[in-house]
């Protein structure tokens, strides 16, 4: 396989990953709001959208030419090291600019998030083969 065929590989398991992401937060943050209010729905959906955030960039950063071993380690090293500093600086401001957050919820957001992107990437991984 040629790298273009991979890039475009990759833009479409990042994109799947990007989509089910997306889907996750606004169901946990629907059943959030319906369970405890217009707060816990809002926090919900921040907490799954910092992830969804952090994801949209690290995929642009992991992206890139070259498909020696070690170009594409570094590629991901760096990725989940931008993912991991813009998930911690969105909740961050999250914290400091929401008042009403309601925590539980966020925090099901976020992992709701970070789980599906885990899983959604395992899934869509047999494209990359």
């Amino acid at each position: 396989m040629n790298d273009n065929n991979t890039g475009q590989s990759a833009n479409n398991v990042f994109r799947g990953m990007l989509r089910s992401q997306l889907i996750s937060t606004g169901v946990v943050a629907l059943i959030a709001y319906f369970i405890s209010g217009m707060h816990a729905g809002l926090s919900a959906l921040a907490g799954g959208l910092s992830v969804f955030l952090a994801a949209l960039v690290a995929s642009k950063v992991a992206q890139g030419k070259g498909n020696e071993a070690t170009t594409i380690l570094m590629r991901m090293l760096k990725a989940e090291l931008v993912k991991i500093i813009l998930i911690v600086v969105f909740l961050y401001l999250v914290f400091k600019g929401y008042k009403d957050l309601v925590p539980g919820a966020l925090i099901a957001g976020l992992a709701v998030a970070a789980i599906i992107s885990g899983a959604s990437i395992s899934k869509q991984n047999d494209n990359l083969i």
